[in-house]
C-alpha cells in the first residue's frame, strides 16, 4: 500500500468520524446537499469543482483477469467555472498479451457553463495522456490517447439545494441524467504506425428516492485498444453499473460491475471501485485572506 493510499485512507476515517451537519436539528432543518463528484464512474458530467477545492480520488478494478493496481488521481477547482485534472486514461493493451486493462497517467482541463432549473449545465472536457511504452519480440511499441467530451446534465427537480428534498423530483425520486458525445484519437507506434479517431455518444444516470445517501449509478462509454497484429486499433465499449454510497458530505464511495464488449461473457466482468474526497480548500484560503 503506497502512502498516497494511506493518506487518503486517514482523510476518510477523519471525514466519516466528523459529525454531520444539522444533526440536532434533523426534524427542522433540511440537510445539506452531499458535494458530488465530477465523475460518476469514469464519465465526467456538468459540473465542476469549486473554486480552490480539491477532489482527491482512489480508483481501481479488481477481480479481474487484467484487472487495474489502484491509482490516485485529483482535480482543482478553478473559479467555479473550470477544473484542471491529473488522474489516468483507461486503455486495452493487446500488444503482448490479449486485452490487458491498462491505466496510463493523463492531464486535462474541464470547463463549465451553469444553466438554470432542470438544465443543469453543459460542460467541455479534453484529457491526453502520457505515452505508454511496450516492449515485445517485435520491438518497442508507443501508444497515447486523446480524450474529448461535451456533457449535459439534467435533472428533474429545479434546484440543487433540493437533492435531500424528500418532496422533490417524481414523489421523492430524483433522477439526473448525463448525455454527450466523446471523440477519441488514438496512435499506436511500432514496426509500422497507426492510427484512429472515432465520436461515440455517451451517457449515465444517478437514480435515488428521497434524501437518501445512497444512489444508483451507471454509464456507458468507450476506450480504444490496441492490437500490435496489423497494428490494429479497436473501439471497446465500457458498461459500468452499481451505487454510489456518501460516507459524509465530503466523502463518496463507488462500487459497481464493469462489463467491456472485448468480454467472452459474464463471467469476466470486473468490479470497479472508486473513492472520492473532497477537501474545502477554499476555507482555508478565505482564513488567510481574512488574515
Amino acid at each position: 500500500m503506497t502512502s498516497i493510499t494511506r493518506t487518503l485512507i486517514v482523510l476518510a476515517t477523519f471525514v466519516m468520524a466528523s459529525p454531520p451537519a444539522h444533526a440536532g436539528d434533523r426534524g427542522a432543518v433540511r440537510p445539506d446537499p452531499p458535494i458530488e463528484p465530477t465523475n460518476l464512474f469514469t464519465l465526467p458530467t456538468a459540473r465542476v469543482v469549486r473554486s480552490m477545492d480539491l477532489d482527491l480520488a482512489a480508483t481501481g478494478v479488481v477481480l479481474s483477469e487484467s484487472g487495474s493496481q489502484p491509482l490516485v488521481g485529483a482535480v482543482l477547482g478553478l473559479g467555479d467555472i473550470a477544473q484542471l485534472e491529473m488522474g489516468t486514461i483507461g486503455i486495452i493493451s493487446g500488444i503482448d498479451n490479449a486485452g490487458e486493462l491498462t491505466d496510463v497517467h493523463s492531464a486535462g482541463l474541464k470547463v463549465f457553463v451553469p444553466l438554470t432549473r432542470y438544465a443543469r449545465g453543459i460542460a467541455v472536457s479534453f484529457r491526453r495522456s502520457g505515452t505508454y511504452k511496450e516492449r515485445t519480440a517485435d520491438g518497442q511499441y508507443k501508444a497515447k490517447v486523446g480524450e474529448f467530451y461535451t456533457i449535459a446534465t439534467l435533472a428533474n427537480y429545479p434546484d440543487e439545494q433540493q437533492a435531500t428534498d424528500s418532496n422533490a423530483g417524481w414523489n421523492g425520486l430524483k433522477v439526473k441524467g448525463h448525455v454527450g458525445a466523446k471523440y477519441v484519437d488514438a496512435q499506436l507506434d511500432g514496426t509500422q504506425s497507426t492510427g484512429a479517431s472515432f465520436w461515440r455518444p455517451v451517457v449515465g444516470i444517478e437514480l435515488w428516492r428521497n434524501d437518501a445517501r445512497a444512489r444508483i449509478i451507471g454509464e456507458v462509454n468507450w476506450i480504444p485498444g490496441f492490437e500490435h497484429t496489423g497494428a490494429h486499433i479497436e473501439v471497446v465499449r465500457v458498461v459500468t453499473g452499481g451505487v454510489r454510497y456518501f460516507f459524509s458530505k465530503h466523502a463518496t464511495f463507488d462500487f459497481g460491475v464493469r462489463h467491456q464488449s472485448n468480454y467472452d461473457g459474464l463471467a469476466e466482468s470486473a468490479i470497479q471501485a472508486r473513492l472520492n474526497l473532497s477537501l474545502p480548500m477554499h476555507s482555508l484560503r478565505d482564513r488567510l485572506i481574512g488574515l
